[in-house]
């Protein structure tokens, strides 16, 4: 890296560069553009120069720091006070100096560390003089105009048009080449025609086999529509069979109403006689009531007799009230039985 120089490449826009070295005085620094001087002014506290117009996109812009190496910037007198500005002074202008002279060996053109041989940087020699010597440079215009007579160029023209001819030469026997390639190839394609004929015929065959398969196809569709309409009638007589085997559940549960209006006609008897016994036994309470008031001695004997009696009574009371209840919901079981026996006979006949 560069501590006495910068360079930038002009875009056709940009006038402002940053000065990025340090420097003892803004005469010391120089611009040049594409080689040729330019003017330029300092700004913010020297770190920036700004030119009147922009450099050209592409142009090679360069701003050089050239301490002065003719004058001293400090002149120390005896018995004068040292400063440390003076100091300072001295000592840049020797380092900066020190500085630009690497700076300007490091851009020469110099020997090669790996192979001792001159190195140019991968840059152009210009302004070199005609060789004189055999070991001596050539330019390029030598080479085109001095050590080439005229008779050589003609012959090199001469040389260089029969190239393009071989050029061309070699450009046809590739062409050639790629024809007889192409005929081999239109070979390959007429074989492939045939190839593809053939593969024609059995994708015909293809298709009729493919016609024939669909043909199956629907009439296996047919039957398994014929085989699920067999089966809805199957589970149909099923559902029948289910629908008798109900009906003759319901003729069992008829026979048992039956049996059960005869007990209820029994339970409805055995109420009557127990009514009947309150009854009696309501007047042979009765009857001892009258006893007792005639006989005194029997008094305790009768009430107890009448407790007893009232208890039966109460007894037998409240058992002809559940008979009376026990037939009239046997006489509503019979008449549910009746109904539901109705509803079977009906579904019966149905069937």
């Amino acid at each position: 890296m560069a501590n006495s120089f910068l360079e930038y490449t002009g875009n056709g826009s940009t006038t402002a560069f940053s000065i990025t070295f340090d420097y003892l005085d803004a005469a010391h620094i120089a611009c040049t553009v594409d080689g040729v001087s330019t003017s330029f002014t300092l700004s913010n506290g020297g770190t920036t120069a700004t030119l009147a117009a922009p450099p050209a996109n592409g142009a090679a812009i360069r701003f050089t720091r050239t301490t002065s190496q003719a004058t001293r910037l400090t002149d120390y007198v005896a018995g004068s006070v040292l400063t440390e500005t003076d100091l300072d002074t001295d000592s840049k202008q020797a380092f900066f100096m020190g500085q630009e002279g690497l700076d300007t060996i490091g851009t020469k053109m110099g020997q090669s560390i790996s192979t001792f041989q001159f190195d140019a940087l991968n840059k152009r020699i210009t302004n070199v003089a005609d060789p004189t010597s055999a070991q001596d440079a050539a330019t390029k215009n030598y080479l085109e105009n001095t050590w080439l007579s005229s008779a050589d160029k003609a012959a090199l023209t001469s040389v260089n048009a029969n190239i393009a001819n071989i050029n061309a030469v070699n450009s046809n026997a590739s062409n050639i080449n790629s024809a007889v390639s192409n005929a081999t190839n239109i070979n390959l394609v007429a074989t492939n025609i045939g190839s593809v004929n053939t593969v024609a015929s059995d994708i015909t065959k293809v298709v009729a086999v493919a016609n024939d398969l669909a043909e199956a196809v629907s009439e296996v569709e047919t039957v398994a529509d014929d085989l699920n309409e067999a089966t809805s009638e199957i589970d149909t007589v099923a559902t029948n069979i289910t629908n008798v085997n109900l009906v003759g559940n319901n003729i069992a549960n008829v026979n048992t109403a039956a049996s059960n209006i005869t007990a209820i006609n029994n339970a409805s008897t055995n109420a009557t006689n127990a009514a009947n016994s309150a009854t009696a036994a309501a007047n042979s309470a009765t009857q001892a009531a009258t006893s007792a008031t005639n006989a005194a001695t029997s008094e305790t004997n009768a009430a107890t007799s009448a407790s007893t009696a009232t208890t039966q009574a109460t007894n037998a009371g409240n058992s002809a009230t559940a008979a009376a209840n026990s037939a009239t919901a046997a006489a509503n079981s019979a008449a549910g039985v009746n109904v539901t026996t109705g509803l079977v006979i009906a579904m019966a006949i149905a069937l």
